[in-house]
């Protein structure tokens, strides 16, 4: 992945960022405001779901693949779009980036049917890959010294408000049925949001000298877009379908595309050239555990919190406003678990990242026994306490999670591993949705079982068990990852020793998708002792940095 923000020597802005004060903090807004498009998108489309399906009429798989595109887009391009921020400059991007979400969410709400909805949900999620990596550059860009720890602050806020207000304000605008539209005005609001982001951006964002020639690999983006969508879409619509024929075919063709590839980024290798991910990097264990960790990580985390909120819909008939505020306690507990998490992994190093899953597993373990004692009965406040440990064990474990896999993976190949690992976040997200749609789908369509409280209740018992299983997964593989010692801690977690803002920031932004390379660089390049700073980089190192 590209760098968020590039490496610079001197103090002051570099010339991507305005001057003036008022400029800077027009520039903060406009940062802001994306970050709260891209990261609402995810959960207003979550609360969504049933409404959707009732407005269009259709079945849930095609709906599923609808909220599933945003991501899976998302993911596929988001490398593609940090590339582009350092080939065409931050500013272009970003404001193309905003245009194609705006176009996107209108075209949602505008949707006369299922497949075109599905086409602007893979729209909207190329629109915020282009968008998102180039909000911290800017930020970087634009602020130093107390200012920047100001807008970083501001930054992780900002996430973590469009967490609790996609679900909050969504599920409001969705349970108020404004004008009988149903969900669409959900999606409709967001147009003139951005148009104002748009606009601003526009006049007070300021172009910049770029880095480079940066090459892009079409050909990776292309194998893993098929691969994923191969893999996707028979999860999510085999169920509703009875699985046919053409189901098979494209999963038993996706591990091709996957295979094709390998044998991209091998080439682009060969040439000299900076693939999507160095096949190489699996040669070394801490990477290796790292993706399989962050991967099962957040298959567990989205398959989580999207099917808990469609059970609090459909199986315990809350309306979308109180399912939304039936999550709360997650994102409150996340917040205050961020704060204190970053200066835990200083203290404690890997086992801060141990405390993170084994909370998040305890969670999760509560929450089935909740949902088993109550059945159909189930009281959102019944799930209250387990949803504080899920929230606290995610605030504890985003922080030190990359900082503890790249202490085990050699220092010229840390910067593509903190992309790669991001990228198997996102994957994750994307693969949790399709994977426990498919088990969600299975179960709750289950002949013999009369009403749908039942259906959606043995559902989600069903894979509230699966999911502590893959917590407890993680737990115990997060033991095999090395233990970094105190000074090593100082390199990997370098944000922590700057106040719990850049920690908060540093938290949200992995959980959203971010890439931390430009962002850890920057920090060892104008926090670590001089003599580290002289030290000459391998050639690898540098290119990774710059590509």
């Amino acid at each position: 992945m590209s760098s968020p923000g590039p490496v610079t020597d001197g103090p002051g802005p570099s010339a991507d960022g305005p001057g003036p004060a008022a400029d800077r903090w027009l520039v903060l807004a406009v940062a802001l405001t994306s970050t709260c498009l891209v990261v609402g998108g995810v959960s207003i489309a979550n609360l969504a779901i049933p409404s959707m399906q009732r407005g269009l009429h259709t079945g849930f798989a095609e709906v599923m693949l609808a909220v599933a595109g945003y991501g899976l887009s998302y993911t596929v391009f988001l490398t593609t779009g940090g590339r582009l921020g350092d080939l065409l400059g931050r500013k272009p991007v970003l404001l193309a980036g905003l245009a194609l979400f705006t176009l996107a969410v209108t075209a949602c709400g505008l949707a006369p049917d299922a497949p075109v909805l599905i086409a602007a949900r893979l729209l909207q999620g190329v629109g915020a890959a282009l968008v998102y990596p180039q909000v911290l550059s800017v930020i970087e860009d634009t602020f130093t010294g107390r200012e920047r720890t100001t807008a970083l602050g501001a930054f992780g806020a900002a996430i973590g408000v469009a967490i609790v207000a996609g679900q909050l304000l969504g599920g409001a605008v969705i349970q108020w049925d404004l004008a009988g539209l149903g969900w669409r005005p959900a999606f409709l609001l967001l147009a003139p949001v951005g148009l104002a982001a748009l606009g601003t951006g526009a006049l007070v964002l300021r172009g910049g000298p770029r880095p480079g020639p940066v090459r892009i690999d079409w050909g990776g983006i292309g194998a893993i877009a098929g691969g994923l969508l191969l893999l996707v879409a028979p999860l999510l619509l085999g169920p509703d379908t009875g699985w046919p024929w053409w189901t098979w075919a494209m999963l038993a063709a996706a591990p091709l595309l996957f295979a094709r590839l390998v044998a991209c980024e091998l080439r682009q290798v060969r040439l000299g050239r900076v693939p999507l991910l160095r096949p190489e990097l699996f040669r070394q264990r801490s990477f290796t555990l790292g993706m399989v960790i962050g991967t099962v990580y957040f298959v567990t985390v989205v398959g989580f919190t999207v099917y808990t909120t469609l059970t609090l819909q459909l199986g315990g008939g809350l309306t979308p406003l109180h399912a939304g505020l039936a999550f709360t306690p997650v994102g409150v507990a996340f917040f205050a678990a961020s704060l204190l998490g970053p200066r835990l992994a200083l203290l404690r190093g890997r086992g801060a990242l141990s405390l993170g899953c084994a909370l998040l597993a305890a969670g999760l373990a509560a929450d089935l026994a909740v949902v088993r004692s109550a059945g159909t009965g189930l009281s959102p406040w019944q799930l209250a306490g387990p949803l504080v440990l899920v929230g606290a064990g995610q605030g504890f474990a985003m922080s030190p999670l990359i900082g503890t896999v790249l202490a085990g993976v050699r220092p010229e190949d840390r910067g593509s591993a903190s992309g790669a690992l991001s990228t198997a976040f996102q994957l994750g997200q994307t693969l949790g949705l399709a994977g426990f749609g498919t088990l969600f789908a299975a179960l709750g369509a289950r002949p013999g079982v009369a009403r749908a409280a039942e259906r959606y209740h043995s559902a989600y018992a069903a894979s509230l068990l699966l999911l502590v299983v893959l917590a407890l997964a993680v737990v115990a593989l997060v033991q095999r990852l090395p233990q970094p010692g105190p000074p090593e801690r100082h390199r990997h977690f370098p944000w922590a020793r700057h106040g719990t803002r850049t920690g908060l920031a540093h938290a949200h932004f992995h959980l959203t998708g971010g890439h931390a390379v430009g962002w850890l660089t920057h920090w060892i390049h104008e926090h670590e002792p001089h003599a580290d700073r002289a030290r000459p980089r391998p050639p690898l190192a540098a290119a990774t940095e710059r590509n």
